[in-house]
């Protein structure tokens, strides 16, 4: 394990890098998800975007695909929020309920959202765990309709969505229902290593784009939209 020191020589080096590469894709008009990989890690998305957002003691976050806290410890870090945890693999689930037993705040489920409630085998791959690939050891894993559970919520500050193939199943289902309505920001990676994916990416944001405006967009890394007033 790298000290701190290297730790810091290490992050310097990987934003010079990524720094670089940005530049010569830009020069060279190759705007694909490298591209904006590039871009994310120049502009400090995970520092300065991924949880910049004006939050209450009496906010509500959900965090979607928990996996073992990544995000939620960088919000927690900052906002003292009511946050809601969906994680469906059972490994990752108690990392995360023995990591938060202490905060009340926090709620955690050992549950996937999807737009149905199911059961399926998933594949557990450290954060690469997805129902569309086939990487490592599966696991049954149980599902509950996005749009019913957000029906039960009077309103959501933000949803952050992180769930390696299956964010399109979930928002479109939020449209569908229109409970989309309900949450202030949404915070999306799409991935895309699902079939169709580029189609399906561009048709979901023009239907977001309805009641959302854009806050930044780096396609294929983070995306953010915020609810039209």
């Amino acid at each position: 394990m790298l000290n701190l020191k290297q730790q810091k020589i290490y992050k310097i080096l990987k934003i010079i890098y990524f720094s670089c590469l940005y530049y010569i894709l830009k020069t060279l008009k190759i705007n694909n998800r490298l591209f904006y990989l590039s871009k994310w890690i120049k502009d400090y998305g995970e520092n300065k975007l991924l949880t910049n957002y004006h939050f209450n003691s009496t906010s509500l976050v959900i965090d979607v695909g928990g996996y073992m806290g990544v995000f939620s410890d960088k919000l927690l870090a900052i906002n003292d929020v009511n946050l809601i945890i969906f994680e469906p693999v059972q490994k990752y689930y108690k990392i995360l309920k023995k990591k938060y037993t202490k905060n009340r705040k926090v709620k955690i489920y050992n549950l996937g959202l999807s737009d149905q409630n199911y059961s399926d085998s998933i594949s557990v791959s450290n954060d690469s765990t997805s129902l569309f690939k086939n990487t490592g050891k599966t696991e049954k894993a149980n599902f509950i309709d996005v749009g019913l559970f957000v029906k039960k919520v009077k309103k959501i500050d933000l949803m952050s969505i992180n769930i390696e193939g299956s964010e399109y199943q979930v928002l479109d289902r939020l449209i569908k229902t229109n409970q989309i309505k309900k949450i202030k920001y949404v915070q999306i990676q799409f991935h895309d290593f699902v079939p169709n994916a580029k189609i399906m990416r561009r048709a979901l944001i023009k239907k977001i784009l309805k009641t959302h405006k854009i806050r930044y967009s780096y396609t294929f890394v983070w995306e953010s939209f915020e609810l039209i007033n």
